[in-house]
C-alpha cells in the first residue's frame, strides 16, 4: 500500500523536516510540495498524480491553509487534509474543521504520530488530533449551542443567490473563490487593491461572514460557482 502525500508549507526547512520524519516509512510517497495555497492549487490543477493526503500549514502568504482547504475540498473530494501546524488556538481548530480538515496535528509531533494520523485518515476515514488539540476541540464541543438555540439559528434567514451583491461585488466574489489575493483581483478587474478591499468588506457585511472560508462555503452551498 502506497499513500501519496503532499506537503504545503511556506518554509522550506519545515517541508524538509516533515520529509525527514517520513523518510523511513516506505508506504509514504511524497508526490508534491508547495509553498502556499495558490502554489498548491495550481500544481493540483495540472497534476496527473494527485495526493491522497495533504499535510497543510495554516499561516502562509498569498493563501492560507484554511482557505486552501475550503477550495480544494469543494473541487477534489477524494483528497483528505490534515492540518500540520504550530497553532493551538481554538478558533484555528474550529475554522479548519469547518473548512473540511480531516485531522489537526502539531509540527513537533513525532514521526510515529504523523504516520499514525496519515494512515488513520487514509484507511479508516478517521479524525486524528494531537492530545492538546483534542482537549481544545472537546472544550469547543461543550460550548456549542443547545438544541433550542440550534433551531433558532436554523430558522434565521441565510444568504440567497446574489444576497444583494452588486455585479462588481459578484465579480470580486468569484475571484476570491478562485483563490486570488487583492492585488491579483485588482489586476484582473482593472481596479485598485484598495477598491477590492472595500468590495470585500461589503461582501462580508452582506453575507454576514468574517472569513474567506465562510464565503467559499456559502458560494458552493448556494451553487454560485
Amino acid at each position: 500500500m502506497i499513500i501519496k502525500v503532499a506537503i504545503v508549507d511556506d518554509k522550506r526547512v519545515n517541508r524538509q523536516s516533515v520529509k525527514e520524519k517520513l523518510a523511513d516509512y516506505k508506504e509514504i510517497q511524497i508526490t508534491m510540495e508547495a509553498e502556499n495555497g495558490n502554489d498548491f492549487l495550481q500544481q493540483l490543477k495540472n497534476s496527473t498524480n494527485k495526493p491522497n493526503i495533504v499535510l497543510m500549514d495554516l499561516e502562509m502568504p498569498e493563501m492560507n491553509g484554511i482557505d486552501t482547504i475550503s477550495i480544494a475540498t469543494a473541487n477534489y473530494s477524494d483528497i483528505k487534509f490534515i492540518v500540520l501546524t504550530i497553532f493551538e488556538e481554538s478558533n484555528k481548530i474550529f475554522e479548519a474543521i469547518k473548512a473540511g480538515a480531516s485531522g489537526y496535528i502539531l509540527k513537533d509531533d513525532t514521526a510515529t504520530q504523523i504516520i499514525d494520523a496519515i494512515t488513520n485518515v487514509y484507511e479508516y476515514n478517521g479524525i486524528p488530533m494531537s492530545p492538546s488539540i483534542a482537549r481544545k476541540a472537546f472544550d469547543l464541543l461543550k460550548k456549542l449551542p443547545t438544541v433550542q438555540e440550534d433551531e433558532r439559528i436554523e430558522n434565521t434567514p441565510i444568504a440567497k443567490p446574489n444576497a444583494g451583491l452588486s455585479k462588481r461585488e459578484m465579480d470580486v466574489l468569484n475571484e476570491l473563490i478562485g483563490g486570488k489575493n487583492y492585488k491579483a483581483i485588482g489586476e484582473k478587474l482593472y481596479i485598485s487593491p484598495l477598491t477590492v478591499r472595500r468590495h470585500v468588506e461589503n461582501i462580508y457585511e452582506k453575507l454576514h461572514v468574517n472569513s474567506r472560508a465562510q464565503i467559499i462555503n456559502i458560494a458552493h452551498k448556494e451553487k454560485w460557482v
